[in-house]
């Protein structure tokens, strides 16, 4: 118990649940991993090309996350390290990050780089799965 002058200045404390880690986000191990999970996949996918040493990666992770979490089945999200999976970064033309690329049916259907506010992002996503 805090003495009562204290008191008044403590502030209780409001913690907000933002963690919507989902069975839906997966990071991808290799270019086989890729092509099972990603291009193989009936889900649409939002591929998230980042790097640990990325600040804006740091950003817009969890921006992904949160958005992508919120559509529950309908699309899912992986994430691939470019220092881990270069060649894969390569093979998608990745010449920044982060840059994120919308797959639908195999194929990329639309992308972005950069850091991106949260309206732009939901809307990606909206595209993406028609909605």
């Amino acid at each position: 118990m805090l003495p009562r002058r204290l008191s008044r200045l403590v502030q209780p404390v409001r913690r907000l649940g933002t963690c919507t880690t989902s069975r839906a986000s997966f990071t991808v191990q290799d270019e086989e991993d890729f092509r099972n999970r990603v291009l193989s996949s009936s889900t649409p996918v939002v591929v998230d090309f980042h790097a640990q040493w990325c600040g804006p990666c740091k950003l817009l992770g969890p921006r992904l996350e949160t958005i992508i979490g919120g559509k529950g089945e309908k699309v899912h999200l992986a994430k691939v390290d470019i220092d881990n999976v270069s060649d894969l970064a390569l093979d998608y033309g990745v010449s920044a990050v982060p840059s994120v690329l919308a797959v639908k049916d195999g194929k990329v259907v639309d992308k972005f780089v950069g850091l991106q506010e949260e309206s732009r992002i939901e809307a990606f996503v909206n595209r993406l799965i028609g909605e």
